[in-house]
């Protein structure tokens, strides 16, 4: 039932993102949220090769490239939670990127129709985002070591609702089909046989990894002075304008792809 073509992975910068209150921004998270972004931008290079320009690449679809795939997703999800313990203005930043996400879907449904993102990555991280708002006292007074841990079994045990299950390896638990003829509850992972979405993150699993990544950010609060520093400038530097990146990447790519071939 899962539908996650992976057409629009989002990295997140808002102006606080990355940066202790009254402290100057942690590079580290800079660099990671960079390395994030290049690895984006590079698979979507090869997406738009092989589903757009019709490059015969089989092991675009193998399951070396699914994990690669995750890990971009993963690792935006999980930064974009580590920096909700360094600003404020959450319901300004909630609303600041499902704008965006708005945004994406219209930009896809009148440009590219048969890749319209309904619920994408960017869709997903605003819904989380309100989600820690609505219950940041409750969850900043959880003990962080507890809260990574729940989090983290959440994440496993609902990892596979949009395929039509809850469970851990081999023990399962199906989940009723009226979750998904009910047809609005696509956001949760509920997809049913006619939802259609080229990028595809509901609220389970990928909450829990948004929520980990919040329960991280609370140890490294208290990072060393040195990690705080620029140590690759360039991926620092593009993890600063990272959404921008984001917004402006893909018609970036198909422009000059269009003009090369």
């Amino acid at each position: 039932m899962k539908t996650n073509q992976f057409n629009a992975t989002v990295p997140i910068r808002f102006e606080q993102l990355g940066r202790r209150k009254g402290g100057g921004r942690i590079a580290l998270l800079d660099e990671l949220r960079g390395l994030a972004i290049v690895n984006m931008v590079a698979y979507h290079l090869c997406y738009d090769l092989v589903d757009i320009f019709g490059f015969d690449w089989p092991w675009f679809f193998s399951k070396g490239a699914g994990i690669w795939q995750e890990y971009i997703a993963l690792s935006f999800l999980s930064i974009a939670g580590i920096c909700t313990r360094f600003s404020g203005r959450a319901y300004v930043r909630t609303l600041k990127i499902a704008l965006c996400a708005a945004l994406i879907t219209l930009a896809t449904y009148f440009i590219y129709p048969d890749q319209t993102i309904v619920f994408g990555i960017l869709h997903c991280m605003a819904a989380a985002m309100l989600v820690y708002a609505l219950f940041q006292r409750q969850l900043e007074n959880t003990p962080p070591f507890v809260g990574l841990a729940v989090s983290l079994l959440l994440m496993l045990l609902t990892w596979n609702v949009a395929n039509g299950w809850l469970g851990i390896g081999g023990l399962r638990l199906p989940l009723p089909d009226i979750l998904y003829r009910a047809g609005f509850l696509f956001p949760l992972g509920f997809s049913g046989p006619d939802f259609r979405s080229a990028d595809y993150f509901p609220l389970f699993p990928y909450l829990f990894v948004f929520l980990a990544g919040g329960f991280a950010g609370e140890w490294i609060k208290n990072i060393p002075a040195h990690m705080r520093r620029e140590h690759i400038v360039f991926l620092a530097f593009i993890g600063r304008y990272s959404l921008l990146v984001y917004m402006l990447h893909q018609p970036v790519l198909f422009g000059v792809l269009s003009l090369l071939l």
